[in-house]
């Protein structure tokens, strides 16, 4: 019995203590021995429904001590020595019995009541658990949220830049630099800037008031330009390290770079966003679209005679097989697999024949007007390189069901626009995913 279950020997020493009080005042003084049921018996009672059977045993016995000690009763002669026991022990037994029966049924409740009781704070901790664990589902649905988000935004301004950009002239893919970056990082302030001569100067600026603090050129001896031309590191004020060279200039900074060459071509830089949404994704969303212009501006910059890489006819939405070898990379290097992946529709003229340069070329223009005229506003498609004289398009994000009832389009287009100059049912067409070694297939009849 511990030192807190103890307590109740104060109540019984005193509630004993008023009973003998009581006695001595008021009755015979002989401790009620003749009065029944005895008084110590209801302290005895009270004590085992309170505190149990070891407590209530413990009361009968100090009870019983109280009443017979200095106190019992002499023989008489019409009692022989057996009723002289009875007489003096019978209600002592009583109160045993009494306090291990109750005490028992007190202990008892006291066990079940403990079971409850873990039961409960087992079922607090499991609820507990379950809301941490709701939590925790949550903010892994919020942050798969942002991710997915982060990249279809990415993905979704790519498609739309790359429809946009038109004939560009390396003029025109530098005034889109910013349109991009605002497009796919949501971003308040930004620009970019330009090197030349290791020095990195203002080209264009987007949210930027007349009286901002921002430095419009950085030479080669400044950190920023240490750590982004000659380090190519992506700085984030989310680092201590990276706030201190950014020095009020930016929330991120970053060199527009080629992945493939590492050929710097200048540096992009946020100076405002929406802090909450600057975060390990966003970080990395910037550095892909720093890859991105790169990838643009060395496409823009192979300019000769007049004719761009990344259309093969400037008039029309029919993008060069180059550019989307150099897309392909860049999104695959950047796990965006999927996004460019399409058909190829390959025509096959017969064997030994002969089509002159001008016949191929008015058969290449019929393909691209037909196809722009099958197709959906808005699909990318590419021209396919010409070897042997056949013709092949590659369309991007399609299914080989589709590119099928497109491939039957387009020869019927150019049978109807053709038929006088060429005999295209000799024509042979194959549909094979990008990538793969094209077969001849089927001759369309």
């Amino acid at each position: 019995m511990d030192k807190s279950k103890l307590s109740f020997l104060k109540e019984v020493i005193f509630l004993l203590v008023m009973v003998l009080v009581v006695d001595h005042y008021f009755f015979a003084g002989d401790r009620f021995w003749g009065i029944h049921p005895h008084p110590f018996f209801f302290i005895v009672l009270l004590v085992s429904v309170q505190y149990g059977a070891a407590e209530g045993l413990a009361s009968a016995l100090l009870a019983t001590a109280t009443l017979v000690i200095g106190n019992l009763p002499e023989q008489t002669f019409s009692h022989n020595i057996y009723d002289h026991i009875f007489h003096i022990w019978h209600q002592p037994v009583i109160w045993i019995v009494s306090s291990v029966l109750l005490g028992g049924f007190r202990d008892r409740y006291i066990e079940e009541r403990k079971i409850l009781q873990k039961k409960w704070n087992h079922s607090l901790r499991q609820v507990e658990i379950f809301s941490k664990a709701c939590e925790v589902s949550d903010f892994e649905r919020k942050r798969l949220e942002t991710h997915v988000s982060g990249q279809s935004s990415f993905l979704l301004s790519l498609h739309q830049t790359a429809l946009n950009i038109g004939a560009v002239g390396t003029e025109q893919v530098l005034d889109n630099i910013l349109e991009i970056t605002q497009r796919v990082t949501k971003s308040k302030k930004c620009s970019w800037y330009v090197l030349d001569n290791a020095i990195l100067e203002s080209n264009s600026q987007f949210g930027w008031e007349m009286d901002e603090p921002y430095s419009r050129m950085f030479n080669a001896l400044s950190p920023l330009f240490e750590q982004v031309i000659r380090h190519k590191r992506i700085l984030s004020i989310t680092n201590h390290e990276d706030e201190i060279i950014l020095d009020g200039q930016g929330m991120l900074a970053g060199p527009i770079i080629h992945p493939g060459t590492n050929k710097v071509y200048g540096m992009l830089k946020i100076e405002y966003m929406d802090f909450l949404s600057l975060n390990v994704q966003s970080v990395q969303t910037f550095k892909q679209l720093c890859e991105w212009l790169g990838t643009l501006l060395d496409s823009a910059s192979t300019e000769k005679d007049g004719t761009m890489m990344i259309k093969a006819n400037p008039n029309q939405e029919l993008f060069s097989n180059n550019y989307f070898e150099q897309l392909s990379k860049f999104l695959t290097l950047h796990n965006y697999k999927g996004v460019f992946e399409g058909q190829s529709i390959i025509l096959q003229p017969p064997p030994n024949s002969f089509l002159s340069e001008d016949l191929q070329q008015e058969i290449q223009i019929s393909i691209n007007e037909t196809m722009r005229t099958l197709l959906r506003e808005g699909t990318l498609f590419f021209e396919g390189k010409k070897s042997n004289s056949e013709f092949f398009v590659v369309i991007a994000d399609i299914s080989p069901e589709r590119a099928k009832e497109i491939s039957l389009g387009l020869m019927k287009s150019l049978i109807d626009q053709l038929s006088d100059k060429i005999n295209f049912s000799e024509f042979s067409v194959s549909i094979k995913s990008v990538g793969e070694k094209s077969e001849p297939g089927p001759v369309i009849k």
